[in-house]
Parts: C-alpha cells; structure tokens; sequence
C-alpha cells in the first residue's frame, strides 16, 4: 500500500500540469503613438524629458506594432487602442506611486472587448532624453477576468528640449497560476492520500484479529 501514494501523488502532479498548459493564456504586444491631425504632439511638464514630473498624450492614436506568437489579446499589427486619461502627473521621483485616476487602456480584437485598469506606477526610469513609466494593474476580456497586467510606458525626445517626443508601450499579462499554488494543493491531496492509506490499514488490521 505504501506505493499508492507516490503514484497517486505523481499522477496528481501530471495532471496540474496538463491543467496547467491548458489554462495558460498571456498577453504580450508592443504599440507605438501616433499624433493625428487633432493633436499638437506629446508635452511633458518640466526643463527636460528626464526631469519631467508629468505628460500630457494630447490625443494620441496608439497602434499595435508587435503581437507574440502565443498572444491572445485578439489584437493584430496596425490595430488601435485606447488610453485613458491622456495626461498625468508623476512627481519628481522614481516611484513607486498609486494612482489617483487609474490610466485605462481599452481594445477590442477578434476576441472581443478588452479593459485595462492601471492603479500604480511601479517604477520610473531616467535617462538621458528619456523616461520609462511601469505600470501594474489587472485586465479583462476573452480569457482574462481581472488578471495582473503591466504596462511599460517608454518616451524618448531625441535631440532634447524643443523637439518631438516619441512614445511606445509594451504590455503583458498572464492567467498562469503561481506555482505556489501547485505545491499547495499537491502537499494537500499527499496528505488525504497517506490519511487514507493510513485508514485502510487500520481497517484490515481490526478485521485480522
């Protein structure tokens, strides 16, 4: 009786696994601004791009440059989204920062209509001419329902103050349970299944005498 255990525990595992491949679903694509007729250009509030302590999009359309193989954001190259507020005020810090309007990002691909809601601002890089904001938050739609997200938000004014300031995100998520949450369950069902062995030995022992 004592390999049933292990081979129930085994058999157990492998089926996580396989529930666990199957259930995997992620969301990983890059898009890039573009300034419209109705739009003046990208601004940010401070001296320069790296000192800034807020940005203002002014309308700007994003479009989908990249999808990854495995994506399942329903989005395809050239597809537009959504983002909500276009300006926002950061600080003259590098975070991390809970926003007090969450950012919302929104799309619908041939998997239907997406929701993004950003609620912190968990990094923010300086470099020459440069910034990266990340931001952390959950989504929603197809497969996702409020799973975590990012969104690594990038600004680049090439040539310094005056001239134009170019912008592109990239954005994941994942529904990929912690594996934490694998070993958890797998000690739990190892546990029942000693219990249970543990029982059935006790029961053929008492009905020996």
């Amino acid at each position: 009786m004592k390999i049933v255990v292990p081979a129930l525990t085994a058999a157990f595992i492998a089926t996580l696994g396989a529930g666990s491949a199957a259930q995997a679903a992620i969301i990983d694509f890059s898009a890039v601004a573009e300034c419209p007729s109705s739009c003046t250009g990208i601004s940010y509030t401070g001296s320069t791009l790296q000192a800034s302590t807020g940005l203002d999009l002014d309308g700007s359309k994003w479009l989908v440059v990249s999808v990854a193989g495995a994506d399942m954001s329903g989005l395809s190259f050239g597809d537009s989204l959504s983002v909500a507020p276009t300006s926002f005020i950061y600080g003259g810090g590098g975070g991390p920062i809970t926003l007090t309007t969450p950012i919302v990002k929104t799309w619908t691909g041939t998997d239907g209509a997406f929701t993004e809601t950003l609620t912190t601002l968990d990094v923010i890089t300086r470099g020459v001419n440069t910034i990266g904001l990340d931001f952390s938050g959950t989504v929603t739609g197809g497969v996702f329902s409020g799973a975590k997200a990012t969104m690594d938000l990038s600004l680049t004014q090439a040539g310094g103050p005056g001239n134009v300031v170019s912008a592109s995100l990239t954005n994941s998520a994942s529904t990929v349970p912690e594996p934490a949450t694998w070993v958890m369950m797998a000690v739990g069902f190892v546990g029942l299944g000693y219990a249970a062995v543990r029982r059935s030995a006790k029961d053929k022992a008492a009905l020996a005498i």
